[in-house]
């Protein structure tokens, strides 16, 4: 229900939704620090805390079997989920996440780089690498899921990517392979003539001669005034950059954001989990 806000245990309030209600759970849970974490005083968050802290009880096999037999239908609540952590318990949750979602579901293990790499700031000698990462585990419901790996790309970025211009002011860039390399291997089918041109490899085309032709009509592929060809990729068609599991463009939450809770996450951080898996308009589980 909109704007409601439910203050039980998360997982009677699960039990009373409708199974096909949430698209996405993004979920930040306790990261076994053995602290205990208060927001200061004079702060927006001023008066909260929490005990990061777990117990081998939480993991062991007497707590699955109960989870599992107790409420099976959790994993009905779940279109995607994405659990976000740290290297302290990031193994011990991944066999939990396993058993109930199964382990044919897990996607990623997406890293986010939250710090710069930097020295421990101690006059004694560092003991272990620098831990500047988080952990997300990205699960799905099943083969059937939305997600989007691409973002836009800013100002910047935008111009250092598409230098060029044709005679219409259209941005594109060019670089982009027409033909297979020799060591990609034999390709009989993609070997054939178009245009005037051929690789002189056996390894062909990297498209058939439909869409060399199409994406010629487009002015995609264009042939140069040297006789040479062109691939383009022009700035209307581009999707997006695509984006891998190392997350490293994203720092931590800058003063103009932060609310003094001590473990809060960036803002950009969450829109982007939340624009990968989720469409406008969906439901999205934040615990």
């Amino acid at each position: 229900m909109r704007n409601t806000l439910y203050t039980r245990d998360n997982l009677y309030v699960l039990h009373s939704l409708n199974s096909q209600s949430v698209d996405l759970i993004y979920l930040d849970p306790p990261f076994n620090s053995k602290r205990m974490y208060s927001a200061p005083i004079g702060s927006k968050a001023a008066g909260s805390s929490f005990k990061d802290m777990w117990t081998w009880q939480d993991v062991n096999e007497a707590y699955l079997e109960a989870l599992i037999d107790r409420y099976p239908a959790l994993v009905r609540f779940i279109e995607s989920i994405q659990v976000h952590v740290d290297p302290t318990a990031s193994h011990y949750l991944k066999i939990v996440l396993d058993r109930i979602f199964d382990k044919e579901n897990f996607r990623n293990e997406i890293i986010w780089q939250r710090n710069q790499k930097r020295g421990k700031g101690s006059q004694y000698s560092s003991k272990k690498f620098g831990a500047n990462t988080d952990t997300i585990f990205f699960y799905s419901k099943s083969d059937s899921y939305y997600l989007n790996i691409t973002r836009k790309l800013n100002e910047e970025e935008r111009l250092l990517k598409f230098k060029k211009a044709d005679k219409e002011g259209h941005r594109y860039y060019t670089g982009i392979p027409i033909f297979r390399s020799k060591s990609m291997g034999e390709r009989p089918n993609l070997c054939f003539e178009w245009r005037g041109f051929k690789n002189p490899y056996p390894s062909g085309w990297r498209l058939s001669k439909e869409r060399l032709e199409e994406e010629y009509q487009k002015g995609n592929i264009v042939i140069l005034s040297n006789g040479k060809l062109e691939r383009r990729m022009y700035e209307q068609d581009y999707e997006g950059l695509p984006l891998d599991n190392n997350w490293v463009d994203i720092p931590r939450i800058s003063k103009k954001e932060s609310l003094g809770y001590p473990t809060q996450k960036p803002l950009a951080l969450l829109q982007r989990i939340i624009k990968a898996s989720s469409n406008l308009g969906d439901v999205v589980l934040d615990r």
